[in-house]
């Protein structure tokens, strides 16, 4: 299964923005049970599939917060007037490229499906803001997602089933760290 570039930059931070904002009232919406794919009639095959349900809701829910994420950090990139945000937006992105890459892949390699992706034009809200402030809400979200997304990195980390899906939530660990820890560090610059 190819996936478009699109995709492959959608695909994973975030883990980011969704896992970060701490909502679990939104998950629900982000876990249809009808973007999981049936299982066949297969019984050995049938319980690696209903193992594979909590892969799929950690998949849908990597998707779905890296879509969001990336939105927010696009939004950096052309609303803030901080050039030290815009520089750490642009690195962020990269890495939740990348990041959307390896879950693309992993995705077609393990015959998870893709979830349907969140429609992000008023994700942003903070546009009542303006200058300094705007920024200022800004980091504090960063801060707030990624301290969340930590949190929701670590459970899913001992909850996934699948190896590879835990492999690549324990190599996304570091890169939100990294990210949460920049983002602290442009908060106590705003104070």
């Amino acid at each position: 299964m190819k996936t478009s570039f699109r995709s492959l930059i959608i695909l994973f931070a975030g883990c980011f923005l969704f896992s970060c904002n701490g909502d679990s009232s939104k998950s629900s919406s982000t876990t249809d049970s009808s973007t999981v794919k049936a299982a066949p009639t297969d019984t050995s095959v049938n319980k690696m599939n209903s193992n594979n349900s909590g892969d799929q809701d950690i998949v849908n829910t990597l998707v779905t917060a890296n879509t969001k994420e990336i939105a927010w950090i696009n939004a950096a990139i052309s609303k803030s007037s901080n050039k030290e945000i815009k520089s750490h937006a642009s690195m962020m992105l990269k890495d939740h490229q990348k990041l959307g890459s390896d879950v693309s892949d992993l995705i077609a390699k393990k015959n998870f499906s893709t979830p349907p992706l969140p429609d992000t034009t008023n994700e942003v809200n903070i546009n009542d803001k303006s200058g300094k402030d705007w920024d200022k809400a800004w980091v504090d979200k960063m801060v707030d997602d990624h301290a969340g997304l930590l949190e929701k990195l670590n459970g899913f980390e001992s909850s996934a089933q699948d190896a590879d899906l835990k492999a690549a939530v324990t190599k996304a660990k570091p890169v939100v760290q990294s990210h949460l820890d920049m983002a602290k560090a442009l908060q106590s610059k705003m104070k």
